[in-house]
């Protein structure tokens, strides 16, 4: 758990040095910096880094969410501990979003990792649109 505060404190002294709190971020502002910091807290092998889209009819909202996920060895397997997130609440307002997300181990590069999250339409759309809510946070696995 040391190793996921550390991580997630990074987060947010890197958000701050750009004017941003966890409360009421900017999504593409954040999204430039949350890359930056993984970049920085990069590990081998890789822990994953992940951005996932979650629609909540319900709630008439969609959820995006940036993880940086923390993992300990456990008999010769990386075993998920948590994870630093950063996650927006937006309206549906006619939106559909498909439930979906991607991880930065399933692709041979990092780089590679954001050109397919920057290639998604609904990606495009929530990070230039206003959330109704925004947290950094430390999740348990």
């Amino acid at each position: 758990m040391r190793h996921g505060q550390v991580l997630l404190e990074m987060l947010l002294l890197a958000c701050a040095a750009h004017g941003l709190g966890p409360e009421g971020l900017e999504p593409w502002r954040n999204w430039v910096v949350f890359k930056q910091y993984a970049r920085d807290v990069a590990e081998t092998p890789d822990p994953g880094v992940s951005v996932q889209l979650t629609e909540d009819k319900k709630e008439q909202t969609v959820s995006l969410v940036l993880l940086r996920q923390v993992v300990e060895e456990m008999d010769d397997r990386l075993e998920p501990t948590g994870g630093v997130v950063c996650e927006f609440t937006f309206p549906l307002e006619g939106r559909h979003v498909a439930d979906w997300e991607a991880w930065s181990f399933q692709l041979p590069t990092f780089e590679r990792f954001i050109d397919l999250v920057e290639g998604h339409g609904a990606f495009q759309d929530l990070v230039v649109a206003r959330p109704l809510s925004s947290d950094i946070y430390w999740l348990e696995a």
